[in-house]
């Protein structure tokens, strides 16, 4: 509990980072505000998106990594929130190349198990596991080798390519996971995620090790719950303000500049937490390293007339389409980054060519039959569809700034940096944003002690 001389704290960024941080700090008793470029306790995954047809809401079901329940633990001592919110992650990812059968991958156990299981003869399993083991402690600069195809579509008895299904699994789940093409994923961050701990390999009990969050439940019932609780615990938020700027002296900052004039003079014992994404925390603190390149996650929803009864997701090495989730009445679609998109391309004919190929992908691996759960519109091959341009949740590293990740720190003593960017060895991701609330906590209440 904070004591009465403790200063204030400053938290800037009400995301899913800010919103938790400040919220966990103003129930410890702290004095902590709030502040948003847009309206504090919404969510990046979703902020923006588009509304898919007849105004129902569309939002990705995101599949990350939490070997240890993280983000389950901390929605768990909020029981206003379901606890649908977090669900584990049903997933198959259908690999066919060459002469290959098709690889049917449950994420529940964790991929690592899964690939390695499917090798035939003790010798292959255990050199199947080295190498995994070995990409762990790979270096960062060293990249994903990408074996899919960047050209026009083919037909899949034509999908000959060389290679396994093991480096396709890794250059899909690269793209899945990252919201990045494979070529710029380190081998080191996947190995990460691919394979845990030794105690946890060891442990006779398995926990699922990937989950999915449902961004609309996050939206609509979490953050404003987590609202709640922060302003029943006394504190103060202000929207509509962009930090533009930090003055400081050599050790602490002193001043809080914002785009609309506005001020904020820091006392001695004041805190400020910088709950950005990368690039305007760059923007707003120069010194601290270089700037990620942008993310961005390209999409298409159909409208579906039946409804699914829950939530699934097919991962498929192809050249149009890297996911699709079966999510509500909707069928969304996560379009491949190498694919290359014209202008001038007509999209009634590329909407339709995606549809035969979710429908043929959904078919072969999910047994499930679309085209009985399609409301086609009159003369449309496709049902009703929207094109969905927005910004991924997680931005793409440069090869610089992700071996320096682990080490990046405010250059002043008074500031913080919180969020899915910073805490060592965790893969970018809602795991890796609480990892970084907890460790940010701890640090503030020394701070302030």
């Amino acid at each position: 509990m904070a004591s009465f001389a403790s200063g204030s704290l400053h938290v800037i960024g009400g995301g899913l980072a800010g919103s938790a941080l400040a919220t966990c700090m103003a129930e410890d008793g702290f004095n902590v505000t709030l502040y948003d470029e847009a309206e504090p306790f919404e969510s990046r995954w979703t902020r923006g998106m588009h509304t898919a047809p007849e105004s129902h809401k569309t939002a990705e079901p995101e599949i990350f990594y939490d070997q240890n329940g993280l983000v389950a633990d901390f929605f768990a001592r909020y029981p206003e929130i379901p606890q649908k919110l977090i669900r584990p992650a049903h997933c198959v990812m259908g690999l066919k190349r060459g002469r290959r059968k098709p690889a049917i991958v449950s994420l529940d156990q964790g991929i690592s198990r899964a690939l390695i299981s499917r090798r035939i003869g003790f010798a292959a399993r255990t050199y199947t596991a080295l190498t995994m083991w070995h990409q762990r402690f790979a270096s960062e600069e060293n990249r994903v080798e990408s074996t899919l195809s960047s050209g026009a579509f083919e037909a899949d008895d034509k999908a000959n390519q060389p290679g396994t299904y093991h480096r396709d699994a890794l250059t899909v789940l690269a793209e899945v996971l990252f919201s990045m093409p494979a070529h710029r994923c380190s081998k080191a961050l996947l190995g990460r995620v691919l394979v845990p701990r030794l105690r946890a390999i060891l442990a006779k009990s398995h926990e699922p090790v990937f989950s999915a969050i449902d961004p609309i439940i996050l939206n609509d019932i979490a953050l404003p719950a987590l609202r709640e609780r922060f302003l029943a615990a006394g504190g103060m938020i202000k929207g509509q303000t962009k930090l533009g700027d930090i003055d400081s002296t050599s050790d602490y900052a002193t001043d809080l500049l914002f785009e609309d004039d506005s001020q904020i003079v820091l006392k001695p014992d004041d805190a400020v937490v910088l709950a950005l994404h990368p690039k305007p925390l760059c923007d707003a603190v120069p010194d601290i390293g270089i700037s990620p390149t942008p993310s961005h996650r390209r999409s298409m929803t159909f409208e579906m007339r039946k409804a699914f009864a829950e939530p699934r997701a097919l991962f498929v090495s192809d050249d149009i389409v890297r996911a699709i989730y079966c999510n509500r009445r909707h069928l969304q679609v996560n379009l491949n980054n190498s694919m290359q998109l014209h202008d001038a391309q007509n999209a009634d004919q590329f909407a339709q060519l995606v549809w035969q190929r979710c429908v043929w992908l959904c078919d072969q691996y999910l047994n499930l039959d679309l085209q009985t759960r399609a409301d086609n519109a009159e003369n449309a091959l496709h049902p009703n569809h929207l094109f969905i341009h927005a910004e991924a949740p997680f931005p793409e590293m440069t090869p610089g700034m992700a071996a320096a990740r682990q080490q990046l720190r405010a250059p002043w003593k008074n500031v913080f940096l919180c969020g899915d960017v910073f805490p060592a060895d965790q893969a970018p991701g809602p795991a890796a944003l609480f990892s970084s609330v907890l460790d940010i906590r701890h640090e503030l209440q020394k701070f302030f002690a």
